[in-house]
């Protein structure tokens, strides 16, 4: 018989954020508990009751399992973090196998404990009917920039929670937000069930990284679908076998035991025993998913740790409906012999020429005996697979359907213009411009703004770099710090650019005082699908406002002073002939954003519009010893210099000089130059631009 000790010091517990690295991670308890308890103190007498009464069972084997539904919200910008339909499936897998004692090195359990290893008779299944009755694969596709950081505000992100009371609710992200006294990484973590206050709905559920779910795409840690299976354990009401060190009753189990802290078992000792005061005196059983051993070592769940998670499943509310017969039906988890109702996916809808794309039969209602896919305009137009992967090698939109039939009877979905195959070769060559004038500018043109928010980048038409309109992130005091604002240029072939290409555009931006955290970031992804998102340039506030001391509480441009040329080097894709590039903005409690000017070219901008934009006037020309220079310096410093038509440096007339506003230089010449055609070079906002000077004696 299990010994449940009574402690309020165990009980303080109430509240976990967990995760597990190989090593070397930390946990952030002790903050987000005294978090909890101060917004809701009774939970722990909640928690005490629990603990004090778990039932026992005569015997440990049920006649059937519990089956958990389960939704994955993926909260993603169309980077890695947004994770495949098989990295999730993987990921179901192995938590299907350590729950049901079937995981592949169950063998390597040590043999003080091979007898109490046990098989905890719970299964988990995507759910395959959303809460609103419609058909799903479990996976729900959130875009929201909530991902960065991440801790319960991800449970508030709208459509991104479903009811707790049916749905193992698990976020994804990308990252999760650290507790600023500790180091180390959060790879995940979990609420012990409560049915006090946000704990018990709202919050209710597990947060994970993306990269630590599966062992496939993204999760490439050895060991890495290990950290969900902990969590889960929390989520049904474990705690650490190291919880309060040597106390031989640290995590209410007697046959898990006492372990004297954290990281003890990092390394899985062979006959590790931290801890000699519990009777028998066993070794640290590393081997158990609720220690912080490499999840490469993990391999059970031990008896009592069994029957607390079945007395969860039965003592709270909301987890025993979760569980019912009645609930599994209406999630489409079990099958009660109905006619199913087609329904798929796939894992992109837009391809290039040649890319394999997977579809996936996520029809609900009714278990799929056969099924009849019909793919027209692929090299597979009709198959009767579970999961095709097809290819499409013309460019153009393709219908796809799916019947599924069982012995009930059979449904069809038919979805045209399903599927938008691009050819390998972008047909957009340099000079890509966009200054925002046209009306229909992002209409079919591949200009894309991401943004799936209220609050978006939008044209304006109070202000301009060029022209009469700009783009503009409307960033104040309302806005969310951390939202983001995106754009996508069009696909470029970049091969034909005689010289190296430039992405630049001009942008006017101040920071409301010094604690202003705007971000400039630029993208780049190859091929069609645009699913990979790689970082190639990474401004700060300060870097892209026009003025390091110039702060104000509001912001909009007023002349061209207060703008900025950006640029980015695409020397290392100069090879690349299908290519995407997208601008974000980042807000962080300060001033609207603009932007004007977009050029992708061998050029920054066009140099007749960089050479208006800076008023150059040069004069007398023609010219005999000397040269009056007057333009308007915007940003930075500027150098002049004078050249012959062979491209050699024959005088230097102005260089470092970072004096701004309008500028005057009178030049004369300290040695005579011959009559002739010479090349006067200004360098300004990162653009070189070249004025012909004739010297005429």
């Amino acid at each position: 018989m299990v010994q449940f000790i009574h402690s309020m010091k165990k009980i303080l517990l109430s509240l976990f954020i967990c995760f597990q690295i190989n090593a070397y991670s930390q946990c952030l308890t002790d903050h987000i508990q005294k978090q909890a308890e101060l917004q809701y103190p009774s939970i722990l007498s909640e928690k005490l009751n629990f603990y004090n009464n778990i039932q026992q069972f005569s015997n440990l084997s049920r006649a059937t399992k519990y089956i958990i539904p389960v939704v994955f919200h993926v909260i993603h910008t169309n980077g890695p973090e947004n994770i495949s339909q098989a990295q999730i499936e993987n990921q179901i897998k192995i938590l299907n196998e350590d729950f049901s004692l079937t995981n592949s090195n169950k063998s390597a359990i040590r043999a003080p404990f091979v007898n109490i290893a046990s098989d905890c008779q719970i299964e988990f299944r995507l759910a395959k009917i959303d809460p609103q009755g419609n058909c799903t694969n479990g996976i729900n596709r959130i875009f929201n920039s909530g991902h960065l950081d991440a801790r319960d505000e991800v449970k508030s992100i709208p459509n991104a929670r479903w009811p707790n009371t049916k749905y193992l609710n698990i976020w994804v992200v990308s990252s999760i937000k650290e507790n600023g006294s500790t180091g180390g990484t959060t790879l995940g973590y979990a609420y012990l069930p409560s049915s006090i206050g946000a704990v018990g709905s709202g919050q209710d559920g597990i947060v994970m990284r993306s990269d630590w779910l599966g062992v496939i795409g993204t999760g490439t840690v050895s060991g890495a679908g290990r950290t969900l299976t902990h969590e889960v354990g929390h989520y049904l009401g474990l705690l650490h076998t190291f919880q309060d060190g040597c106390d031989a009753t640290n995590d209410y189990c007697g046959d898990t035991p006492p372990v004297a802290s954290t990281f003890t078992n990092a390394g899985c000792p062979g006959t590790g025993n931290s801890c000699s005061n519990d009777n028998p005196n066993l070794i640290d059983q590393w081997e158990n998913y609720m220690d912080y051993s490499s999840g490469a070592c993990q391999s059970m769940f031990s008896a009592n740790q069994k029957i607390i998670m079945h007395n969860a499943l039965t003592t709270y509310s909301f987890r025993k409906n979760m569980v019912s017969s009645v609930n599994l039906i209406a999630t489409g988890v079990t099958d009660v012999g109905n006619a199913p109702k087609a329904f798929f996916n796939s894992s992109a809808r837009t391809v290039c020429v040649g890319e394999l794309v997977s579809f996936y039969d996520n029809s609900c209602a009714g278990i799929v005996n056969s099924r009849s896919w019909q793919f027209p305009g692929s090299n597979t137009t009709s198959t009767n697979k579970d999961t095709p992967r097809i290819v499409y090698n013309t460019p153009g939109k393709y219908k796809v359907t799916l019947m599924a039939t069982n012995n009930a009877g059979s449904n069809t979905l038919a979805v045209d213009n399903y599927i938008e195959v691009l050819p390998n070769v972008s047909p957009n060559k340099p000079t890509i411009q966009q200054g925002f004038e046209n009306a229909n500018w992002n209409v079919s043109t591949g200009w894309t703004v991401l943004d799936q928010l209220t609050s978006k980048l939008t044209v304006t038409s109070s202000v301009a770099f060029s022209g009469s309109k700009c783009l503009y992130a409307p960033i104040s005091s309302a806005i969310t710090d951390g939202q983001k604002f995106q754009l996508v240029v069009p696909s470029v072939d970049l091969r034909n650019l005689k010289t190296t290409g430039k992405l630049s555009m001009m942008l006017a931006y101040t920071r409301q005082n010094s604690a202003s955290q705007e971000r400039l970031r630029v993208y780049m992804s190859k091929g069609c699908s645009n699913t990979n998102w790689v970082l190639i340039l990474n401004r700060s506030a300060s870097q892209i406002s026009y003025s390091t001391s110039a702060f104000t509480t509001t912001f909009q441009p007023v002349d061209k002073t207060q703008w900025k040329m950006i640029s980015v080097s695409l020397s290392p894709y100069e090879n690349d002939s299908n290519i995407n590039f997208m601008i974000e903005i980042e807000s962080g409690s300060g001033n609207a954003v603009y932007i004007d000017d977009i050029n992708i070219s061998q050029f920054n901008t066009d140099i007749n519009l960089l050479e208006k934009s800076i008023n150059l006037n040069v004069f007398p020309n023609p010219t005999s010893q000397n040269l009056t220079i007057q333009y308007q310096n915007l940003v930075g410093e500027t150098e002049i210099w004078l050249e012959n038509i062979e491209g050699k440096k024959i005088d230097v007339i102005s260089e470092n000089n970072t004096q701004t506003g309008d500028i005057a230089i009178n030049w004369s010449s300290n040695n005579f130059i011959p009559t002739g055609v010479y090349i006067l070079k200004i360098k300004a906002n990162e653009q070189v631009i070249s004025k012909k000077i004739i010297f005429a004696n």
